[in-house]
């Protein structure tokens, strides 16, 4: 729980609008995106998750229209 809070606290820093952090038991966190567009959200998430240390591992979109914007929920692990 304390990792997803010190990303919670990173993201909001970097003035992402990433509500939602979660940390399983096995270290994979989790974020999901709510319609969002695929640079200025999703790729966003993922470069910052790099900063942080983590690499998406997998990707489950949730929702889509055909346009630039969708649903997704993000997972990470951490790089080492």
């Amino acid at each position: 729980m304390e990792k997803a809070l010190e990303i919670s606290k990173y993201l909001t820093e970097r003035e992402a609008d990433f509500d939602d952090v979660y940390e399983h038991a096995d270290g994979t966190i989790e974020i999901p995106v709510s319609w969002g567009d695929w640079k200025h959200s999703h790729l966003f998430l993922k470069n910052l998750m790099i900063e942080l240390g983590y690499i998406q591992v997998k990707e489950e979109e949730t929702e889509e229209n055909g346009s630039d914007c969708y649903s997704a929920t993000h997972f990470f692990k951490p790089i080492n």
